[in-house]
């Protein structure tokens, strides 16, 4: 049984719809790719859909915009074009018993804002004073922007935080973690700095397909317990005063 004086499938003249409708969502693969869906209303039939709805978005454009296309099953609301029940066009989406929100508001401070995908990838916004802006796949590699006044930092790790990337800005440091390898490669690599100093645990080897030089514009010292010099060809040792112990 249709409500009474909410809809008049008789024509525009009959007076059409008045205010806005919830639909279900039937079908989402428009055969025009214009970002339209189809839907089904909850006083008709079942097997009886609209015709293909618009979208109403934050922004939209030729080949721009924000794009967010409702799911099969999604609840929305409708509205239509001059009350025609032929023209409708979806102007938001609603939460009910069974599709709940991603995130609570238990404390009632409302500091979370948030973009979930179906495969729950998430876009997170923390509005709280130590609050941050995460971005984070189902996998769990994310990337946090954190503003907190203690520590302002930009951290990128994967799943595992096992390697990441982190920006201090507090103390101006950036810190690099691998858990195995890390590897840096173009065609030219450049390291300045006031002080630059390579440690290797178990230890350090460079090694170059063509000349490697080793300059100073000050002392140059080569230490160690044993020192081992060997060229496969000629080994060539020049100075104004060479001392030998």
């Amino acid at each position: 049984m249709k409500p009474s004086g909410f809809i008049d499938d008789g024509g525009a003249d009959d007076g059409g719809i008045r205010g806005v409708a919830v639909g279900i969502v039937t079908d989402n693969e428009d055969p025009k790719d214009l970002g339209r869906v189809k839907l089904q209303f909850p006083w008709r039939d079942a097997d009886d859909e609209s015709h293909w709805a618009r979208i109403a978005t934050e922004m939209a454009g030729n080949e721009y915009g924000s794009y967010f296309l409702p799911e099969i099953d999604d609840e929305v609301l409708v509205a239509f074009e001059n009350g025609d029940i032929h023209k409708p066009f979806v102007i938001g989406s609603l939460w009910n018993g069974k599709q709940k929100p991603p995130q609570k508001n238990g404390n009632g401070n409302n500091d979370i804002r948030e973009v979930r995908s179906r495969s729950d990838h998430v876009i997170a916004f923390d509005d709280a004073d130590d609050g941050s802006i995460t971005i984070r796949t189902t996998g769990g590699n994310e990337i946090v922007i954190d503003d907190s006044g203690s520590s302002e930092t930009i951290s990128i790790s994967d799943e595992s935080s096992d390697n990441s990337i982190t920006i201090d800005s507090d103390s101006g440091s950036v810190a690099i973690d691998a858990k195995s390898e890390l590897e840096l490669s173009a065609s030219t690599i450049s390291l300045d700095g006031n002080s630059v100093e390579i440690t290797g645990k178990k230890g350090v080897k460079i090694k170059g397909k063509g000349p490697v030089n080793v300059d100073s514009k000050a002392k140059l010292a080569l230490s160690g317990s044993m020192v081992n010099v060997d060229g496969t060809g000629m080994v060539k040792v020049k100075g104004k005063l060479i001392t030998l112990n």
